[in-house]
Formats: C-alpha cells, sequence, structure tokens
C-alpha cells in the first residue's frame, strides 16, 4: 500500500508556490468557522534566510489561496482535496531566534472599507437580504442567501462596520453568515441543525474531548418588550417551551410584533446551543466542516446530534495533520407564543401545531405575517405562503398599480390564498 500523505497547496497573488515554499513552511493553520468570524488561515515559515522579511515580504494587496490534499487517506486510493478558499494578507509576524515568519490572512472580501471604516446609515423599507445584498455589492463580492427573508421597516446602522453590522443583523434574525472564497455566504442554522448528521466520531477515535454541561443556563422561554409607535403602546412577546419558570428577558429593540417574535427566538437559540458543548482534538480530515451536524458516540447520556462551530486544521512540514473541533449540541424549539398588549388582554396560540386551512381570502389590515402566524403558528413563515401564492399576490398588486408587491408586503382585500 502507498503511503499516507497530506500536504497543503498554495497559491500567492494567484501563483503556485508549493515547491518553493516547501523547504520554508514549518506549520499550516486553517479556521474555518460557521458563522459570527471570518475564516482564517496562518502559514509559519522559517526565516533563516531573510528572505521573508526581506525581498520575499508581503505588502498591501497580496492574497493568498489554500487546499488541504490527502492522498491514500483512509485507504488506498482516497485521495480527497479540501479548498480553504481565498484570504487577505493580514497579519505579519516575525521572531526569533531561530527567524520565523508568521503569514496570516482572513477572508474578507477585498474592499479594504468592509471591516475597516465605520459607518452609520438608516436601513428603510427593505429586507435583511436587500441590506446584506447592498453591503455586497459595495464589497465587490457575491452573496449567497438562503435562509428565510425577513422585512424591515427601520434599522439604525450606527458607527458600524458593514462586516459588524451585517454578523450582528444576521445573528438578530437567527440566520448564519459565513465569509468565504470571496462570498458572503448566509442561510438558516436551525434548518442545518434539523438535518441529518453526515457523520459519526466515536469516543476511540478521538485524541483528547472536553464536554461542558452548563445546568443554570438552559431557559424555557423568552420575553421581550418593545414599543409599537403607531400604537404609542409598549407591548410584550413572551415565548414558552416549557413552564416558565426560566425566562430569558431582553431589553433589545422591535419595531413590531413579528420582529420582536424573531428576535427573541433567535437569542433564546443562541443561549441554549451554549448550554451544551464540546471540544475534540482527533486525527486530521476534510470531512469535518464548520456548519456540518455530526453524532457523538460512546459518550454516554451526552451522546447526540451536534452542530460544528468551527474547524482548526493544523498541518505540520512532517506530515502530521490534526482537527480540532468546538460544537454544540444541536437545538430545536418548540412551545407556545404568549402575546400581551401592555396590561391587557393575554392571547396564547401554538406555536407548532396550528391547524392550518387550504384557502384563505385576505381581509383589511392582514399581512403576510399575520395570516401565517394565524394559520401556520408562526409569522416567520410567511415566505411558505408568499412562495405558494407569489403569482396571484404580483398580479394583485400589480392590478393595484405597483410594480410589485415586495415579497409579500403589499397585499390586497379579496386576494385568495392557499396556504401550505
Amino acid at each position: 500500500m502507498n503511503a499516507r500523505q497530506s500536504y497543503v497547496v498554495v497559491k500567492y497573488n494567484d501563483k503556485d508556490i508549493t515547491r518553493i515554499i516547501t523547504d520554508y513552511i514549518e506549520s499550516f493553520q486553517y479556521v474555518d468557522n460557521a458563522s459570527g468570524k471570518a475564516d482564517t488561515v496562518k502559514l509559519k515559515m522559517n526565516d533563516r534566510s531573510g528572505k521573508w522579511s526581506g525581498s520575499w515580504i508581503p505588502v498591501q494587496g497580496d492574497n493568498v489561496q489554500t487546499t488541504i490534499r490527502l492522498t491514500n487517506w483512509s485507504s488506498e486510493g482516497d485521495n480527497r482535496k479540501y479548498n480553504c478558499g481565498f484570504f487577505m494578507i493580514d497579519d505579519l509576524e516575525f521572531s526569533g531566534p531561530p527567524s520565523v515568519a508568521s503569514i496570516g490572512g482572513i477572508a474578507t472580501p477585498i474592499q479594504e472599507d468592509f471591516n475597516v471604516t465605520e459607518k452609520s446609515k438608516t436601513w428603510k423599507k427593505t429586507t435583511v437580504k436587500g441590506i446584506l445584498k447592498k453591503i455586497a455589492k459595495s464589497a465587490g463580492v457575491e452573496l449567497y442567501f438562503s435562509g428565510q427573508d425577513y422585512p424591515i421597516d427601520e434599522l439604525e446602522q450606527s458607527r458600524k462596520t458593514n462586516q459588524a453590522f451585517a454578523f450582528e443583523l444576521c445573528s438578530s434574525y437567527n440566520l448564519a453568515m459565513k465569509l468565504y472564497n470571496r462570498k458572503i455566504v448566509v442561510f438558516d442554522q436551525t434548518e442545518y441543525e434539523k438535518k441529518k448528521a453526515s457523520l459519526t466520531i466515536k469516543k476511540n477515535q478521538v485524541d483528547s474531548w472536553n464536554i461542558k454541561k452548563k445546568m443554570t443556563r438552559a431557559y424555557d422561554g423568552v420575553q421581550i418588550s418593545y414599543t409599537d409607535s403607531k400604537k404609542n403602546k409598549t407591548l410584550k412577546y413572551k415565548f414558552l417551551t416549557g413552564k416558565g419558570k426560566r425566562i430569558l428577558k431582553l431589553n433589545e429593540s422591535a419595531e413590531s410584533l413579528q420582529d420582536a417574535e424573531i428576535k427573541a427566538k433567535a437569542k433564546l437559540l443562541e443561549n441554549n446551543r451554549a448550554c451544551q458543548t464540546v471540544s475534540i482534538k482527533l486525527k486530521g480530515d476534510t470531512k469535518y466542516v464548520a456548519s456540518k451536524c455530526c453524532n457523538l458516540e460512546g459518550f454516554g447520556k451526552l451522546d447526540g446530534k451536534y452542530y460544528i462551530d468551527t474547524v482548526i486544521h493544523d498541518k505540520d512540514p512532517g506530515g502530521g495533520y490534526n482537527c480540532s473541533l468546538e460544537l454544540h449540541l444541536c437545538v430545536i424549539i418548540k412551545g407556545v407564543t404568549v402575546a400581551k398588549v401592555g396590561s391587557g388582554k393575554t392571547v396564547k396560540k401554538a406555536s407548532s401545531s396550528s391547524k392550518t386551512k387550504k384557502k384563505y381570502t385576505i381581509v383589511s389590515g392582514d399581512t403576510l405575517w399575520g395570516i401565517s402566524t394565524k394559520q401556520l403558528g408562526s409569522g416567520a413563515k410567511y415566505m411558505q405562503i408568499y412562495n405558494k401564492n407569489s403569482g396571484t399576490i404580483e398580479s394583485a398588486a400589480k392590478a393595484h398599480g405597483r410594480s410589485s408587491s415586495s415579497n409579500g408586503h403589499w397585499i390586497y382585500p379579496g386576494t385568495v390564498l392557499t396556504i401550505p
């Protein structure tokens, strides 16, 4: 059997320099983040010749692309490659003795002001996707958006870089955002956590592990207070997944009931995802990818389906290759929504088991969000209704003199919808 091998292919400013740096490279690290942080890469080079701190020193605007290659990895003929992506050179460090140069790259878009220049702007009458699309365009990169889009009436970007604002925006609406290979990739993390595990990690495969279970951090409900500017009232939104003994109370702003529902559930998920986390180190493999789900086996009652938040790929010139994984137990919330208007009437509705009707006729004052809440148990599912009835909704909007419905923002009494 031919020997198992792992190595890294490096392109610098689009030129393959793998052979040139073979005698210099001491270690390679790639950090793959599912969301919240940009991916990074680091090359540690010996600098005994002084070239890396001399004629070869990187300059502003240089970029690096890296690919992990495996040959005969798990068996003869098992050859794989993993494209780590495109990185702008961001961090240089020189030390000694012995003389060492560390070259770090970050997967931010190519426009400098994306993660440097703080901006203030008011976004009006748009959606989450609409905002991200404009941010991506200004950065000169593509946007891949596969999550649920949400309407935004007005939102302030106050002295934040576009990168920080985009990460914060996605987090508020339970969307994951990844910067990868000159793209902004956005997806619904909950939908990813619902997927079947694509791999299994057994305890006897692991070199080291650490599992943390925070018993007192788990919440069985969430409450957010917000001001309805149109009604000039302070309103509350509450969602319960159990008896409501531990309620997460939020002071964040929300512009409507639908906005409060989205943000409250997003924060509840964010907190409960941190209740059971795992750190694992094991033999390297390109199958470990951030945002995938995997099953853990052999850990007793700690077994289960986990979501991979971060993978660190470490490679040394001697052929050693290992991965360090950060994971959390997959969390899916189901419960009952309790909406309170001031100190008045309390309204309860099942969030996951409401009966649907095949047809619904729009009446004055309706919104797709409200219809979705009544018919599907959650306003966040309004795009399911729009997608099912897009032709009917768009025709009604044009009949009333509009160029489009703005993804169901404009709907009209008398229109008959099919409820999915």
